[in-house]
């Protein structure tokens, strides 16, 4: 019974690995950059919900959705504004200017709201599901809940949406797709925009799972990464399927292990995916030459 609890907890979890996972990997097969800075927009989100929900009082739903709508904006700003000036510069330069994003998104965090962690959320119903010794929280619940149906609604709009069409002909083939006269720029900014609504979710759903919210929450986004590496860094489905295995094995081995070993965990499935099968799971195999 101890490992089942071990892997519903990893499921929870792992549901919000793979919301963040997928945000990161839309970003990265849209416009071939790894944005180091994702973690840090989650944690913008969880600050939000903290402001929304419990300073400014709204509802649990209206939070979500400003939340959201907030940073897709700042993902199209982001876009236009500092990332569509360094499309076609070295891979590492665009590299250091996420990782730059990140150092001064927790910087200005820390100078608006201070050091001190905040509380766990509560917004959502509290208590859980006993079956025998075997427990599930209702926020666990709520957090697989809205995954599935994040993910859910973008595989829809991905598949179906002409904008999602538009979307996969610009991963797929930049040059072609700008011949049919698909604007770069326009996928690029939906791209981002899309991606931070994903973390937007899981910060604000993280926020009602975690004990306090802190800059450290950041760390989502860190161990979403190993995640994607699992799936397949341009994979939709990899980056799914990455998140619910990394949680899964996360969560059980730090249950039998210890907690401290939850971030050796994380990486070290990341390490043997780079050597094992650098594509991932689903990813696409690629000759280069060097």
């Amino acid at each position: 019974m101890f490992l089942l609890q071990l892997l519903l907890n990893g499921i929870a979890i792992g549901a919000i690995y793979a919301l963040v996972a997928l945000g990161f990997v839309l970003v990265f097969k849209a416009t071939s950059v790894l944005n180091f800075a994702h973690g840090s927009f989650l944690m913008i989100a969880t600050y939000l919900a903290v402001t929304f929900i419990d300073v400014l009082e709204l509802p649990f739903a209206v939070s979500l959705v400003v939340i959201a709508v907030i940073l897709a904006a700042v993902g199209v700003i982001l876009h236009y504004g500092i990332m569509r000036h360094m499309v076609g510069k070295p891979f590492f330069s665009v590299v250091l200017v996420t990782v730059g994003l990140e150092i001064v998104i927790r910087a200005g965090l820390l100078i608006f709201y201070g050091p001190t962690p905040r509380g766990r959320l509560t917004a959502l119903p509290q208590g859980q599901l006993n079956f025998g010794t075997v427990t599930i929280p209702y926020v666990n619940g709520f957090m697989v809940l809205a995954a599935a149906i994040s993910v859910g609604a973008f595989l829809v709009f991905f598949q179906r949406s002409r904008l999602g069409l538009h979307m996969r002909a610009v991963a797929e083939n930049l040059e072609a797709a700008a011949a049919m006269g698909i604007d770069p720029n326009r996928i690029y900014a939906a791209a981002w925009g899309i991606g931070l609504t994903m973390a937007a979710i899981g910060g604000v759903m993280y926020a009602h799972y975690t004990p306090s919210v802190s800059l450290g929450v950041a760390v989502i986004g860190l161990r979403a990464f190993p995640a994607a590496i699992l799936g397949g860094i341009d994979s939709v489905g990899g980056a799914i399927l990455g998140g619910l295995l990394v949680g899964i094995v996360e969560s059980v081995g730090a249950g039998y292990l210890g907690a401290e070993y939850r971030d050796v965990i994380a990486f070290g499935i990341m390490f043997a995916v780079l050597l094992w099968r650098p594509s991932g799971l689903y990813g696409t195999r690629q000759l280069v030459r060097v």
